[in-house]
């Protein structure tokens, strides 16, 4: 063992640097943000991606425009998913429903979100670059 003990001090983290980091991350290869507008702009791997991932990057999306002030709302309706991934609503509600019952996005009112505890949850749906 080392000279060093390890202390409840160690254990500390700042969350919202991991968050920003890990969306970030997640984020970059998929969607990008308008500076000026804060609308989602895909990128060409985000075509190729399934609907639950597709929901899930506008999903964490969300949190991204949020911490960017782009919106207030963390969370988003299957309408609003819809519209900002391009996948009809018929097929976004099963998805969001999914994602729910899987323990990643969570739902209140009818809207979604995947919260900051989900995000490596979250994460592993995604094409890995290794893959």
């Amino acid at each position: 063992m080392s000279d060093s003990q390890a202390t409840f001090e160690d254990l500390l983290i700042d969350e919202e640097d991991i968050g920003e980091n890990l969306l970030s991350e997640t984020l970059i290869d998929y969607v990008r943000i308008g500076h000026n507008s804060g609308n989602l702009i895909p990128q060409e791997p985000f075509e190729e991606l399934t609907n639950q991932q597709k929901v899930t990057i506008i999903l964490l999306a969300q949190h991204a425009l949020t911490e960017l002030d782009f919106t207030e709302e963390a969370w988003l309706t299957p309408s609003a998913i819809a519209e900002r991934s391009g996948i009809k609503k018929g097929s976004v509600y099963p998805t969001v429903r999914d994602l729910y019952e899987d323990g990643i996005a969570e739902s209140d009112d009818g809207a979604y979100q995947i919260p900051v505890h989900n995000l490596e949850a979250a994460k592993r749906l995604l094409p890995r670059e290794d893959a």
